[in-house]
């Protein structure tokens, strides 16, 4: 009974040239070249050849279980640990989470085919739409990628805040920190404590968010008209790009998509639910093991920061300003207070000179003018005139209703009209 021999395209044509050389009309040196193989493993398959026939060729292992295959009992235990731990992890972090916490060493294609089997995780369809891919910038610092996103991080164990981020367009180095919104004093407190920490990025890549720009209709006849932000980015020298759609600044939204996935779930284990706890653990912990695994090397070394001059604010510019006028009381009405200027200042301050107004991250309010701070007090109310003299503060008497007398100016110019004489007209003829 014929034997049937199942062989790979490559098994084959070894076995026609194995079967020349057996016949002496190739050399084995020859064969060799041709296979890619050793002369002294060509002899070896040779005499294989000669001793046991054609299936010889075949891998010794083929159609035998794997000897790297994993025991069952251990696959069954990552299957209970995942379905228990980790069941809306995906493939990748779920196995990475089995090594890490109960050092069950288990390939994540592996774990996926499990997974699959299990029901617990199933493929996701993407659609592909064609576009242009825009190359990376070539420094560090060149460009930062920087959005908000609010997220339900903490799950039903603390409130819905908002994770500020930024990623570097050369490196993909991730920054990031929770704020309650994203508002310009929040945006502005984490770019401060980025620039005293890095310096001043060339330019910032973001979209068109109402903290970042001004959309409002007149504003598009006004060009002068821009945000707080855009405003401190301008006296810092740092160019602000708008985005015009999500997939424009591609790099920054898809760390979104990751960190919802894996820093929901980091927080979960972690146990945190507060904003402070939540930054806490993203400056010691997630952050430098996540960026030490997902960053890439630049197409140039070089760091173009730009160094935080000693001539910059930062307190001073990274504020809310907003100008107004000084009362001929020298008051000041802002945001339903009156601030009172005192008497001694350090520069001249006269009625109607306008002055800026600057709300600080700490929740200071500082008034100045020019390159001088004024000294002020604040005041619920408008400040109380200065008290009158006392015999000025009595009671007025009740005024009285009069008419003016027969020879009072106002009757200087009244028109009497008298009756005619007859007698003098009877003369004319018309009677």
């Amino acid at each position: 009974m014929k034997e049937l021999l199942q062989m790979s395209k490559q098994e084959v044509n070894r076995a026609g040239i194995l079967q020349q050389v057996a016949d002496k009309k190739l050399s084995q040196i020859e064969a060799a070249r041709v296979m890619g193989l050793s002369d002294r493993q060509v002899r070896r398959l040779v005499s294989r050849l000669l001793a046991n026939g054609p299936k010889s060729i075949i891998h010794g292992l083929r159609g035998k279980p794997s000897n790297r295959r994993l025991d069952e009992t251990l696959k069954d235990e990552a299957v209970a640990l995942v379905k228990e731990l980790y069941p809306d992890f995906g493939p990748t972090f779920a196995a990475e989470k089995l090594a890490e916490n109960h050092d069950i060493q288990i390939g994540h294609e592996v774990l996926r085919q499990l997974m699959i089997r299990e029901d617990i995780w199933r493929f996701k369809q993407r659609t592909v739409t064609h576009r242009n891919r825009r190359e990376r910038r070539s420094c560090y610092g060149e460009m930062e990628q920087f959005d908000g996103c609010r997220h339900d991080w903490f799950e039903d164990r603390g409130p819905k805040v908002t994770l500020l981020a930024s990623r570097d367009d050369a490196n993909n180095t991730v920054r990031a920190s929770f704020a309650e919104y994203e508002g310009t004093a929040p945006v502005m407190a984490f770019w401060k404590a980025y620039m005293l920490q890095h310096g001043k990025p060339q330019s910032i890549y973001l979209d068109r968010h109402g903290t970042y720009k001004v959309n409002a209709k007149s504003a598009l006849d006004d060009p002068e008209m821009i945000s707080q932000f855009e405003r401190a980015m301008e006296e810092l020298g740092i160019e602000v790009i708008h985005a015009w759609s999500p997939q424009a600044k591609g790099r920054i939204e898809n760390l979104f998509g990751t960190l919802q996935d894996r820093l929901v779930k980091e927080l979960r284990l972690a146990g945190i639910a507060n904003i402070a706890d939540a930054n806490r653990f993203l400056a010691e912990i997630f952050l430098p093991a996540y960026n030490e695994r997902f960053c890439v090397l630049p197409t140039s070394a070089a760091n173009v920061h730009w160094p935080v001059s000693s001539r910059e604010d930062l307190d001073q510019v990274l504020s809310v300003q907003s100008e107004r006028l000084v009362n001929r009381d020298f008051t000041i009405r802002f945001k339903a207070r009156w601030l009172q200027l005192t008497k001694t200042q350090p520069t001249l301050v006269v009625p109607k000179t306008k002055v800026v107004l600057e709300e600080r991250l700490d929740g200071s309010l500082h008034v100045r003018l020019g390159r001088h701070y004024l000294e002020y007090k604040s005041h619920e109310a408008k400040p109380a005139p200065k008290p009158l003299p006392i015999a000025l503060t009595s009671s007025p008497k009740p005024r009285v209703r009069t008419v003016p007398g027969p020879q009072h100016p106002w009757r200087r110019f009244t028109i009497k009209l008298h009756k005619p004489d007859i007698s003098t007209l009877q003369g004319i003829g018309h009677f």
